[in-house]
């Protein structure tokens, strides 16, 4: 997994559909609801008329760490969701890239010494999601099928 200025970010050697589908069974396996789905090419489609590839964003919260958080401070509510993006790439593979837990405000050192309670669940939460698209990471390249010889599908590790 890297870190990228968008976000955490994998590739794994999936179709687009089955990457989508293991990356919300990802989220939900670490503890997050995912409260919004969003088929951007679906709506690119819709609203502008124009062909783009296969791409969805999801919002996700973990229930919990939003009422903690939300039980500390109603106003870090705009903090709480984290978004992922999954899209396919032209050699069909699926990157998911998955922002970090309240981003913007765990950077500024001043809102940390502020805010501590919020700073440990935003540090809690960011563990979480990292344990999430680790078990991702793994039951995806896990899931890789290539064909043998006799032409039948073996799985193999990346």
């Amino acid at each position: 997994m890297q870190l990228e200025d968008y976000g955490r970010r994998l590739v794994l050697d999936l179709p687009f559909h089955r990457g989508v589908a293991l990356t919300a069974d990802a989220l939900d396996r670490g503890g997050f609801q995912i409260v919004a789905r969003v088929n951007v090419r679906d709506e690119l489609k819709r609203t502008l008329d124009h062909d783009f590839r296969h791409y969805v964003l999801f919002v996700a919260c973990s229930p919990q760490t939003t009422l903690d958080v939300l039980m500390e401070d109603l106003g870090a509510g705009t903090a709480l969701p984290i978004t992922i993006a999954v899209y396919e790439l032209a050699d069909g593979e699926t990157v998911v890239v998955a922002a970090e837990p309240f981003e913007a405000l765990v950077n500024d050192a001043g809102w940390c010494r502020a805010h501590p309670g919020l700073a440990a669940l935003a540090a809690a939460e960011t563990e979480r999601l990292a344990r999430a698209l680790d078990d991702l990471y793994r039951r995806g390249s896990a899931q890789r099928e290539v064909n043998s010889l006799d032409g039948s599908a073996v799985k193999v590790p990346c």
